[in-house]
């Protein structure tokens, strides 16, 4: 019998994985801008396939090294995410994000009986590379779930469990997968492992999650003023099918890691580095990225053109 955990009371975390400089660099970022929008009542985890150092302003921060041979190579690891989830409830978010508003409340959106993700249904067209009305008739599915593997609702129990031991049965058969030169891709494996047991995804409506490469944002952002306002417009080349035509904020902000040290990651992180590791005031260091990284960035990039 299944175990129903809907109406348990669970700990609660949110925690993202890093390894290596650069990507420990996003998630230290990540963490602050958590902070600032929400606070340290729900702990926040970074989880490594390598010991590190914390920078002393986020002593706050839970760290766990969990050995890269349990893990495995590149993003191997989002197969294992249930096992390391540092508590019975928790929310993934990739470390090449930033979190522009409240989330402590995401919890209450899923009903506590399954891993989820925020997406859609879809039943034909193609989806990271497969076929889905072929996958669908290959691995008897009645849809397959569209969705970006940054983020991910974990909840420990039988149905979880289940997810992701097929996701790994499905890893090691053989088959051939959307993957790179380096590492696998989480998404298609996931996704046939989350319609094969009918899971149904949060509905994306654009005001949780977003990614940077799939908007036309309108403003410069800011990360202590105001949220992204990014434009769903027709026809253009990242309008987002499933979401109607208008303008969006989302609360978490997929930046992507190829934007490391560039705007608009560049700005943010600096903003919230200056207001926490340094002491300053947010206003303060909001006006020293203004007049002093902004100009500096931009000079670079023309001297650089």
């Amino acid at each position: 019998m299944d175990s129903d955990t809907s109406n348990l009371t669970l700990k609660k975390s949110f925690f993202t994985f890093a390894s290596g400089k650069k990507y420990l660099a996003l998630a230290f970022a990540l963490a602050r801008s958590y902070r600032f929008h929400n606070g340290t009542s729900i702990p926040f985890s970074i989880i490594s396939n390598k010991d590190f150092s914390l920078p002393w302003d986020l002593t706050w921060v839970n760290k766990t090294i969990v050995s890269q041979n349990i893990l495995g190579p590149g993003l191997e690891f989002k197969l294992h995410l249930l096992d390391i989830a540092p508590t019975d409830e928790s929310i993934f978010i990739d470390a090449d994000s930033l979190i522009y508003g409240s989330i402590s409340n995401l919890f209450s959106l899923f009903n506590k009986q399954t891993v989820n993700v925020i997406g859609l249904k879809v039943t034909d067209g193609i989806f990271v590379d497969e076929d889905v009305e072929s996958a669908c008739k290959e691995f008897d599915l009645n849809y397959m779930v569209r969705y970006c593997g940054a983020f991910y609702y974990l909840i420990k129990n039988k149905i979880g469990k289940d997810i992701f031991d097929y996701a790994n049965e499905l890893y090691l058969s053989g088959r051939k997968f959307q993957h790179n030169e380096n590492t696998m891709y989480d998404e298609p494996i996931l996704s046939i492992a989350l319609s094969k047991f009918r899971v149904d995804p949060l509905a994306d409506d654009g005001k949780i999650w977003g990614d940077l490469a799939q908007w036309e944002y309108k403003n410069q952002l800011n990360i202590f003023k105001f949220p992204p306002v990014f434009n769903n417009i027709a026809n253009a080349t990242n309008y987002k099918f499933w979401l109607p035509i208008g303008e969006y904020s989302p609360k978490i902000l997929h930046v992507g890691s190829g934007n490391y040290n560039k705007k608009p990651w560049l700005f943010d992180s600096v903003r919230l580095k200056l207001h926490y590791k340094l002491l300053l005031p947010v206003n303060l260091s909001d006006w020293l990225v203004k007049i002093i990284v902004i100009p500096l960035y931009q000079l670079a990039r023309k001297l650089l053109r």
